[in-house]
């Protein structure tokens, strides 16, 4: 499972993970509390660590809970098994709904503007026709949270891939893409049946930070002025199965309740202070790139206050959501804070 995300750690995931080998035994628990799409939370649990994976948006958390606890395909006994699953939600009968009115390109949107080019008309009309069969489904009481989980997930990457943008959700493109124009698809994904104990919740890393009783804690904080519950917002709406009034041109759904003060320069060292000051675990890992918003020399020094520090650094390609994006390579440093 990929897509282009911001602060992905896919292709860094086996260095990671390495370094917390290097200190972490197996068997030993670890939280990832802004877990993303889960690529560090998978590769913790196949390298032997039962993971609390968590985070404020919704979506991660779908993420999360297909990729650490459907180990294995579920029954989806209302729907006759995982591939008839698969198959009703290649063939669902179209609705012309939120979706469609929000983001299709024959949509009409309620605050008057002209139709918004996320999706093609046929597929807009698919999201909403699975869309409605989940919450169906849902509300009947016949989905385990899992299962309700899976489907969300399947409908997740299935959208994503056919999303008419550059990377983000900030705003479409002018004219639907080639990806656009494909039919949306829905293959099996591989379930993985990992020895750890896992657990899957949702907050605020602040919050719950002084709740875990982990053996460590691996933080991935935003590390730019783009937050992703605005950057995201089409991919928050599909796992919430809501419909929120989609504001100005780009349609985005309220989301400032979800900012994080890990995205701007004036607080974000404040909260790697107090999400330190609250977690009492003996190992805290910290992945950050060196273009963060908080400069290696001042983040080592509030890191230095909790802990002795080990700084490790690889260089890798920088995320490019646009052409606008300069091109080259990036240092990711992984800080590992011993606590005192």
């Amino acid at each position: 499972m990929s897509y282009r995300y911001l602060g992905n750690k896919t292709r860094l995931t086996d260095w990671i993970v390495g370094e917390i080998v290097r200190v972490l035994p197996a068997g030993s628990t670890i939280a990832d509390p802004m877990c993303g799409t889960a690529a560090v939370s998978i590769a913790l649990a196949r390298a032997g660590y039962s993971v609390t994976a968590a985070d404020e948006l919704t979506f991660p958390v779908v993420h999360a809970r297909t990729r650490l606890l459907a180990k294995q395909a579920p029954a989806f006994k209302a729907l006759g098994g995982y591939d008839k699953a698969l198959d009703w939600m290649r063939s669902p009968v179209p609705v012309e709904g939120y979706f469609f009115q929000e983001f299709g390109e024959a949509g009409k949107p309620a605050n008057g503007r002209a139709p918004r080019l996320y999706f093609s008309a046929k597929n807009a009309a698919h999201i909403d026709g699975v869309r409605d069969g989940i919450r169906k489904l849902a509300a009947a009481g016949v989905l385990t949270e899992v299962e309700h989980s899976v489907l969300l997930h399947h409908l997740i990457l299935s959208t994503n891939r056919v999303a008419n943008i550059s990377g983000t959700y900030g705003y479409f493109l002018r004219t639907l893409s080639r990806p656009a124009l494909q039919t949306l698809t829905f293959e099996p994904i591989e379930f993985e049946r990992t020895t750890g104990d896992h657990a899957v919740i949702q907050g605020r890393v602040e919050q719950l930070a002084s709740t875990f009783t982990t053996d460590a804690v691996y933080l991935d904080p935003p590390y730019t002025k783009r937050q992703y519950a605005g950057n995201y917002h089409v991919l928050e709406t599909l796992a919430r199965e809501d419909e929120p009034v989609a504001a100005g041109d780009g349609g985005l759904r309220p989301w400032t309740d979800q900012a994080s003060d890990f995205c701007y320069r004036r607080s974000a060292g404040q909260a790697f202070r107090e999400t330190l000051k609250r977690l009492e675990v003996p190992h805290v890992f910290i992945s950050y790139s060196e273009d963060g918003q908080v400069e290696e020399d001042e983040l080592l020094s509030i890191l230095s206050d909790f802990g002795k520090v080990t700084l490790h650094e690889q260089p890798h390609a920088r995320y490019r959501s646009n052409d606008r994006v300069k091109d080259g390579s990036v240092l990711e440093r992984l800080y590992h804070v011993e606590a005192f």
